[in-house]
C-alpha cells in the first residue's frame, strides 16, 4: 500500500462481510457460499484472528436434536458454512495479510497458512484469495469485501 508500513492497528476490530464474489478468466460469479453470504471476521493489535462465513439460505435442521437428524442435513450444513482462527501477520510490501490456522471447520486447513491479498479503500477492507484451483481445472480468485463494525 504505496510503500508504508502497515501494522496490526489497521486492522483490529470486527468487520462485517458487505460483499463477496468468485471470477475467473471468463467473469463474475456467485461466492462458493452462494448470494448474500454472510459474514464476520476480526482482529486484534496481538495478532489474533476469527473468521465465520455462512450461506444466507442455510436450512435449518429438521430436529432440535443431533441424534434426529439425517446425515444429509448434515453434510448440507458443513458444505454452508465455514470458519476458522489463528493468528495472522502482514507483509506490507506485499500487500498480504496470512491467516496461520490453529482451528477450523475444515480440518486441512488446521496448521496451514490461508494468505490474503488486501486494500483498504474508502472504510472498506478488501481481501482477495491467491488464484484457486477447483475441481474443472479453471482458477478462481474470492474477493470478500468487509466493512467495520
Amino acid at each position: 500500500m504505496d510503500g508504508q508500513e502497515i501494522g496490526p492497528e489497521i486492522f483490529a476490530g470486527a468487520w462485517r462481510l458487505v460483499e463477496a464474489f468468485a471470477e475467473t478468466d471468463s467473469g463474475r460469479y456467485p461466492f462458493p457460499l452462494g448470494e448474500g453470504t454472510i459474514g464476520f471476521i476480526m482482529y486484534d493489535e496481538q495478532g489474533h484472528m476469527s473468521a465465520q462465513l455462512m450461506s444466507a439460505d442455510r436450512p435449518s435442521f429438521s430436529s432440535r436434536h443431533p441424534e434426529e437428524v439425517a446425515l444429509e442435513e448434515f453434510k448440507l450444513a458443513y458444505q454452508g458454512y465455514t470458519s476458522y482462527y489463528g493468528t495472522y501477520t502482514i507483509d506490507s510490501e506485499k500487500s498480504t495479510i496470512t491467516h496461520h490456522v490453529e482451528g477450523s471447520l475444515a480440518p486441512s486447513w488446521v496448521g496451514g497458512d490461508q494468505v490474503r491479498f488486501f486494500t483498504l479503500v474508502d472504510g472498506e477492507l478488501h481481501l482477495k484469495t491467491p488464484p484457486i484451483r477447483v475441481a474443472d481445472g479453471t482458477k478462481v480468485v474470492n474477493t470478500l469485501t468487509w466493512r467495520r463494525v
